[in-house]
């Protein structure tokens, strides 16, 4: 009966995580965060393993992690060819490279599906401006988020690649930094910049759910 119940709950949430990749817009954002939230509510009143607990807060973390930044970008945005700008939210699916085995990926691939959406989006965000601001003001934000970001990347490695040796860490150090690094070169304008933390975001909240998805059918 657990079992059963485990496995509807996962059903509900592929549905709402399909949703959000191939749209991942407010209404899909917030679908994600009911479904988790009401995952959470049912698994904390019974014996549940620690590791699908741990799943289901870093999955919201991630989903609030992605909402708030996108309500912060948007505050500040001034739109100057209405016409010719894409909503943003479309970078947060567009770009992230084989995006379609999220839903499928063994736990052993996760990270590399973060990795290819890497150097995916920022190729994509560099090719089109979607944001436009003040320069000042989403150059704090970059720099707030960026930071946060990175740590967060350095947890995935470490969480789905294992135990890791210095060089496998070595990888990750250089992957990670040569990423930030090239993102804050000056030939990158703060538009680029900030389009690519929102899709990065995007990509930690899908990889986040993939793993709760992954955990929830398991239980």
């Amino acid at each position: 009966m657990e079992r059963r119940r485990t496995g509807k709950l996962a059903d509900s949430f592929h549905g709402a995580l399909a949703t959000a990749i191939s749209k991942l817009d407010d209404e899909a954002a917030f679908h994600l965060r009911s479904e988790i939230s009401a995952i959470r509510a049912v698994l904390a009143g019974r014996k549940t393993d620690t590791a699908l607990l741990t799943a289901v807060d870093r999955a919201l973390d991630a989903v609030v992690g992605f909402h708030r930044f996108a309500a912060e970008v948007k505050g500040f945005v001034v739109s100057r060819d209405v016409s010719k700008t894409a909503s943003l939210y479309e970078v947060g699916s567009v770009g992230i490279l084989a995006v379609e085995n999220v839903l499928t990926a063994e736990r052993k691939n996760l990270f590399r599906i973060l990795m290819s959406g890497l150097s995916g989006g920022l190729a994509y965000a560099a090719s089109r401006q979607y944001v436009y601001g003040s320069t000042a003001v989403l150059d704090g934000l970059y720099r707030t988020h960026s930071g946060q970001l990175y740590d967060e990347l350095w947890s995935l490695a470490t969480e789905f690649r294992g135990p890791l040796d210095e060089n496998a860490v070595r990888e990750v150090q250089t992957g990670l930094d040569g990423f930030f690094t090239s993102l804050a070169g000056p030939g990158v304008t703060v538009d680029t910049r900030v389009t690519a933390l929102y899709q990065l975001y995007a990509i930690v909240l899908l990889v986040r759910c993939a793993d709760l998805l992954q955990k929830l059918r398991a239980a």
